[in-house]
């Protein structure tokens, strides 16, 4: 995606950003306060992706990524975690890069078989974006099963100042 297209956005989308007040990587987003890609971003669509098998289970994500007017990042989707034993937990692991890069994380966990857990993400000065999934293991406290990285934003080499 590139920015000279995010750069052609609508004042009611950005007014939107703003009323909310949305701050920097923030906690996942409730579904109703979640901005979506009908606020007039050009949105674009990444996932599935998966964490490695556990049995016959695997945690999966999937969402969509935009840059509003004021350069901002955004990052929602939802994480499923269906089938895995109760001390697993689905996890969907955020790696954000600037042009320096520094690079910053974020994560969504989904604990319990039945639905989705949604997120929403926004963050400044974001040149490349990673996601992988894995399963958090609640009694080890920690990531397991990881899937691969995958980007799901990148800033054209033409587009850095």
């Amino acid at each position: 995606m590139r920015r000279s297209i995010s750069k052609l956005l609508g004042l009611a989308a950005a007014t939107a950003v703003v009323a909310i007040g949305v701050p920097a990587l923030a906690s996942p987003a409730s579904a109703a306060a979640t901005l979506t890609a009908s606020s007039g971003y050009d949105a674009e669509p990444w996932g599935y992706y998966y964490s490695k098998y556990y049995d016959d289970s695997r945690a999966k994500a999937r969402g969509s990524v935009w840059v509003d007017g004021a350069d901002r990042l955004h990052v929602q989707g939802r994480l499923y975690d269906k089938y895995s034993p109760s001390r697993l937990c689905g996890y969907a692991q955020f790696k954000f890069e600037n042009h320096d890069g520094d690079e910053d994380y974020t994560w969504a966990r989904k604990c319990g078989t039945s639905g989705y857990q949604n997120f929403h993400y926004v963050a400044d000065e974001v040149d490349n974006l990673q996601v992988r999934v894995c399963y958090w293991d609640r009694h080890q406290a920690k990531k397991t099963l990881c899937g691969k990285w995958n980007y799901i934003y990148e800033v054209d080499s033409d587009d850095e100042e």
